[in-house]
């Protein structure tokens, strides 16, 4: 089950950054699923990941470029860095080190939640090295 999750956590990704299919990103999550936006409010809920998947951006557009999976059990964390550019004028406002943890259950995404550092990630889900 890691390798179907991490295919799924890494699809996750991609439709993050591409905000382009909303329906393909909600049926990788339970019903109940909680999702705590970075720096932002916990979504629980398809509705509510609805609403902030077809949100969007307002100022900035955020894209996670990751660089490699770990996976234990039913957790995925991705690895990798966040750039975060102004829309209007294409500059970086920040890129840095980002980590994501993804809890599965039966294959679905139960509970995601951003990290700034991969070591907090990997520290609080116990897939530490």
């Amino acid at each position: 089950m890691s390798q179907q999750n991490v295919a799924v956590a890494r699809r996750w990704v991609e439709l993050f950054n591409e905000r382009s299919d909303v329906d393909e990103f909600l049926s990788f999550h339970d019903p109940e699923v909680e999702l705590q936006t970075p720096g932002g409010p916990r979504l629980q809920g398809h509705d509510q990941v609805r609403d902030w998947f077809d949100a969007g951006f307002e100022n900035v557009q955020s894209r996670i470029i990751p660089e490699r999976f770990v996976a234990g059990g039913d957790i995925v964390v991705g690895l990798g860095r966040i750039v975060v550019r102004w829309i209007e004028s294409g500059e970086v406002a920040h890129d840095g080190e980002s980590a994501g943890a993804f809890w599965f259950r039966d294959g679905k995404i139960i509970a995601w939640q951003p990290f700034e550092t991969h070591a907090a990630a990997l520290k609080e889900t116990g897939l530490e090295g």
